[in-house]
């Protein structure tokens, strides 16, 4: 009777465009993409969190309000879950050398990359547009494996936002894809991304992301 007394107290709102959320815990995470910046909200009691949908209490909801967080009336809930962390590699790369096509690839692509300083919206915007790429785990473990080979040789690579979107960009000039994860994690907070397809890691072992929640997928 508890149980379903607290379903009917439960309240839904709709996270502001933007907003993106998960629960850590007890803790509730947001990224918002047009400010560029994560919020954490600690102690959230019940709030769940369904896509853009928030359900809690009217308590829960007016935190959120407060925050400025939430749509003033329903929205709607096209957006694409965050896939799980994944848990399994790439299969091994074949022995392959970069040609010289892939030099200049890559070349292109990171002049290109290093020379804009985008925001989080901006790159979702960008990289939400692209359609129609395979998935094949050997060719994508080729790829990688060349781009490994080619980045040690640009003067900067910056952190994992970067990398993974020259990865990204990479892979798509052969006409493959991947998904790019961000995910989070608290105490202390960390937010990080990455690349998979499916249950694969592409950009890294997948033992160094079980500590992350993903939040947002492009």
């Amino acid at each position: 009777m508890a149980e379903a007394l607290r379903a009917e107290d439960n309240q839904c709102g709709w996270l502001a465009e933007g907003i993106h959320a998960v629960r850590v815990g007890d803790d509730l995470v947001l990224l918002d993409l047009a400010a560029d910046d994560y919020l954490c909200l600690p102690e959230c009691g019940d709030l769940r969190i369904e896509g853009r949908r928030a359900l809690g209490s009217m308590n829960d909801l007016l935190r959120l309000a407060a925050e400025e967080l939430l749509h003033p009336t329903s929205a709607l809930d096209d957006r694409t879950p965050p896939p799980a962390v994944p848990s399994a590699r790439l299969p091994p790369a074949p022995p392959i050398r970069p040609t010289l096509r892939d030099i200049v690839t890559f070349g292109v692509i990171w002049v290109d990359a290093v020379r804009r300083r985008p925001t989080l919206l901006d790159l979702s915007r960008r990289y939400a547009r692209r359609r129609g790429r395979r998935s094949d785990p050997e060719a994508l473990a080729a790829r990688v494996e060349v781009f490994r080979q080619l980045l040690p040789l640009a003067p900067w690579t910056g952190a994992c936002l970067l990398q993974a979107e020259l990865l990204l960009r990479f892979v798509n000039a052969a006409d493959l894809d991947a998904d790019w994860v961000f995910g989070v994690r608290t105490f202390p907070f960390l937010a990080h991304c990455w690349l998979q397809s499916g249950d694969r890691c592409v950009s890294e072992a997948p033992e160094t992301l079980t500590v992350y929640r993903p939040i947002l997928v492009i």
